[in-house]
């Protein structure tokens, strides 16, 4: 029985053309990663206004984010103030639930409830995942009245 020693192909010109094909492409998002990564850390950001007032129909809703900017690595804290536009009187029986929206990553958090305190706040707390502009979406319901709406963007750090 004849033995014959295996020669090793040589590999086809088509395998190392996609070979390096495939490593220009990884090689191209590594660096455009760090260029993002890069341009991120240079771009100011807006900052997020310390107080913002938006109207609601009847209402002028006043909210105030602590820490600003609101940090991504801790829940903020949100104080809601609700005032008659008119009178300029505190409303105190309301009801006020809220969800952030980041829209440009399609993200959202669940609905929360602001509670009342005696200081004439609504307070609640907001966890942002990720840096950027979130919007705080407020449904504002008193009593005999019809739930009106208000959107306050913030910016995360």
């Amino acid at each position: 029985m004849r033995r014959r020693d295996k020669k090793l192909e040589p590999q086809k010109p088509g395998r190392r053309r996609s070979l390096l094909i495939v490593a220009g492409g990884i090689t191209f998002l590594i660096l455009m990663t760090a260029a993002a990564t890069i341009v991120d850390a240079i771009v100011p950001r807006h900052p997020t206004p310390a107080i913002q007032t938006v109207l609601a129909g009847p209402y002028e809703v006043t909210l105030q984010v602590t820490p600003n900017p609101p940090r991504i690595t801790q829940p903020a804290t949100l104080a809601i103030q609700v005032l008659h536009k008119d009178t300029q009187q505190p409303i105190t029986n309301a009801h006020i639930v809220f969800a952030s929206t980041m829209e440009s990553m399609g993200m959202e958090t669940d609905q929360a409830e602001a509670h009342w305190q005696p200081d004439g706040f609504y307070i609640a707390q907001a966890q942002f995942s990720m840096s950027g502009p979130w919007q705080i979406h407020l449904i504002v319901n008193v009593p005999g009245a019809q739930p009106q709406n208000a959107t306050i963007e913030v910016t995360a750090q």
